[in-house]
Order: C-alpha cells, then sequence, then structure tokens
C-alpha cells in the first residue's frame, strides 16, 4: 500500500487561489496528508475546507487501524465553535453505526464535551479566549492557526488549544522562522504563501514523523487496506513496544525495563539519536535498571536499588549514565541526581539490527551490559559485589 501513497505524490502543483477567495466564491479548498516514520506510513488525513466547515478522515496505524472522521465548523474568524469526531471499525462497511461519537462545543469560557459510546459521558473543560479545537494526529486544524498566523502577519503566538477527548486544554506556540516556515512547538513547519502546511517535520527531537501534503488520497481504501492486514496478525503494533529484560549474574539478579524504537530505514546515531545529547537508551518513558546486589561497573559503585540508565554518544566515545531518579518521562534528565559516568566500549556491527535491544550476559563474577541498534553496539562489563 506505501506504492499507492507514493504514487499520489506526482504532478502536485500549489494552488494560487487564496482561501479568501474561494470562500467567496462558495468552492471549498481540500488537499491531504501522508505522515511517516521513516519509511514507514503511520497516518493519512484527507479535508477540505471552506470558509464555514472543516471536514476530514484521519486513519492511524498504531497499535492497529483507526479511521476517524471529523467535522468542525468555523466562526467569522475562523476559530472553531463545535467539533465533532466519529470514530469508526475501518473493516465495517461505510453506513456502519460508529463504534463512538465525541462532540465538543465552546461556550463562553468553556467547551462542553459529550462523548457517546456504550454510555453518554459529558464534560465540561475550561477554555481561555481564543481557544482553537484541535484532534490529535489531524494536521487539517492545525492549518487553520498557521494560515491565521500568516494572516495576521504575526511573528509570535500562543494559541490556547483543546484537543478533542483530552482532560484539559493546552497551548500551541507558533513563531515565524522565514517566508516559507514556521516553528509550531517542536516541529518545524513549511508553509506557501497563505499559511498553508506544506510539510512538517522536527529535526533533533524525539518526534521523529515526517508530513508531507498531497492533492489528495483515498483513505477508506487505505483504512480498509491496513485494517485487512490487521486482520492477518500484521498489525503495525505499537511504535517503540515496551519491553523486559531479566538476568542473573553471579547471584544477583537484574531487570531492565525500556522503550525498543524501530530503525524503520533511518540512520539512527547522528541523526535520530543527536551525538552529543544525553539519550534515554530507548523510547518514551526513562529506562529503568533493578538490582538486588550491589554492582560495579568500571569502578562506579551502584548499590542495591532501582535507577535509570542514560547515555551519552558522541563521535569520540560513549558514556553510560547511572542515575537516582526514577518514574520519569525519557526526557526528564536530571544531571544533579547522577550517580556516575563510566565510558562504555563501542564497536560496529556488520549487519544492522532494526529493533533496539539492551541485553545482560552473565560472565565471570558478574557479567556485560549492552546496548545494540543500527550497526552500533555499545557494552560495558560490571562485577557482583
Amino acid at each position: 500500500m506505501r506504492h499507492l501513497v507514493l504514487a499520489a505524490t506526482v504532478a502536485f502543483v500549489l494552488a494560487a487561489t487564496s482561501p479568501a477567495s474561494l470562500a467567496a466564491q462558495g468552492a471549498p479548498e481540500s488537499a491531504a496528508f501522508v505522515v511517516r516514520l521513516g519509511v514507514d506510513t503511520v497516518a493519512v488525513e484527507r479535508f477540505s475546507r471552506s470558509a464555514t466547515r472543516l471536514e476530514g478522515a484521519l486513519v492511524t496505524r498504531s497499535p492497529r487501524t483507526v479511521l476517524r472522521r471529523y467535522a468542525a465548523d468555523l466562526g467569522p474568524d475562523g476559530i472553531v465553535t463545535r467539533f465533532e469526531v466519529f470514530t469508526h471499525n475501518p473493516a465495517a462497511p461505510a453506513d456502519a453505526t460508529p463504534l463512538q461519537r465525541a462532540v465538543a462545543t465552546l461556550a463562553g469560557d468553556s467547551i462542553r464535551v459529550e462523548v457517546t459510546g456504550v454510555s453518554v459521558q459529558t464534560s465540561t473543560v475550561g477554555a481561555p479566549p481564543g481557544t482553537a479545537m484541535l484532534l490529535g494526529g489531524a494536521y487539517g486544524p492545525h492549518e487553520l492557526l498557521t494560515m491565521r498566523m500568516r494572516r495576521d502577519r504575526s511573528d509570535s503566538v500562543m494559541v490556547p488549544t483543546y484537543s478533542v477527548g483530552a482532560r484539559a486544554s493546552s497551548s500551541v506556540t507558533l513563531r515565524r522562522l522565514g517566508r516559507d516556515s514556521v516553528l509550531m512547538n517542536a516541529f518545524r513547519v513549511r508553509v506557501d504563501r497563505n499559511g498553508r502546511i506544506l510539510g512538517l517535520h522536527a529535526p533533533g527531537t524525539t518526534q521523529q514523523i515526517q508530513l508531507e501534503r498531497l492533492p489528495s488520497l483515498d483513505v477508506a481504501a487505505l483504512a480498509a487496506a491496513w485494517a485487512a492486514r490487521d486482520a492477518q496478525g500484521q498489525a503495525m503494533g505499537t511504535l517503540s513496544p515496551r519491553d523486559t529484560v531479566r538476568a542473573t549474574a553471579a547471584g544477583a539478579s537484574l531487570l531492565v525495563d525500556y522503550g525498543r524504537p524501530h530503525k524503520r530505514g533511518r540512520e539512527i546515531f547522528g541523526n535520530v539519536v543527536p551525538w552529543g545529547q544525553v539519550w534515554r537508551t530507548g523510547a518514551n518513558a526513562a529506562t529503568q535498571l533493578r538490582t538486588d546486589r550491589d554492582l560495579v561497573f568500571a569502578g562506579l559503585s551502584v548499590p542495591a536499588g532501582t535507577y535509570t540508565l542514560w547515555t551519552l554518544p558522541t563521535q569520540a566515545g560513549w558514556q553510560l549514565i547511572v542515575n537516582s531518579q526514577t518514574g520519569q518521562w525519557g526526557t526528564a534528565y536530571d544531571a544533579a541526581r547522577d550517580l556516575g559516568r563510566v565510558p562504555l566500549t563501542v564497536g560496529t556491527l556488520a549487519e544492522p539490527v532494526e529493533i533496539f535491544t539492551i541485553s545482560v550476559e552473565a560472565q565471570g563474577q558478574g557479567g556485560v551490559l549492552s546496548f545494540t541498534w543500527d550497526r552500533t553496539r555499545a557494552t560495558i562489563p560490571f562485577t557482583v559485589r
């Protein structure tokens, strides 16, 4: 199915007509987005927009294929006043009853949310003036923000936002970088003269997706094809699944809990994992090490207990960092809590390893802790006291 997505990129010509003139003519504008992580397509979206209405369909693939259709009513200032989201079984007929319906309605300084599934649940979320309603993973609604910024000729703006289904409001910060680009939180967004989103990526961050604008996509066909693969046991699954390593070495019981990102055709070290920056050594939540005996790594004493493991990869060499803080997200590194840093031995593999792997191998009076991904293996021996 990836070939269908690639074929749709041919001969994309950017419309020169402004959204304002389209609205005056009553003609809706439509486009599509494809979202990739490395070589893998992880989501597709198609949307259309007029002066008063934004409608779209979004298909996400992880951990399983989900189809969402959305519709938003736009006020005179372009702000969404009502946002409706239908969640569908992508393998069901087009006229099948949705699995869930969520409606968010802006009312004064709050947003009323009603979710209908097995039962009906209602809630109210505080909404500062100018709050923009969004849908997680959908970029058609985000385009309203970049277009508004370009229309208002703003250099920088912080917009209060609410993502349908969230428990609280949030915000998006936009900053103009140049004639054709905007920084939206961590994402560098390529835009046209009217603020339409042409592409998006976040180099040097943990958000590694890339987005491309297309003239159109058959979202329903892609959803059905991906759902069929799910039914055959070929679902994409969690993008960076959690895993544990349990090992016994010289009488010590060790456990490592970590996230396992995939290579997905990308250059890893120096790109996905930048040189010279402390890395969570995995994905998502921080990597944890638990030991019931005292350990020694290259002279660094690690008493029995629970720790987080970090690494500092550089082109000159790697360091293992043992930190006493636990339970945090993998970007919440606090150097003040370091137990210490020790050098790792780094080698090059003949063949690339697709999924990041941590292993513990018993050896002598201790063992060897190793980290393997792409064509790199970093190791360090330890002893048990």
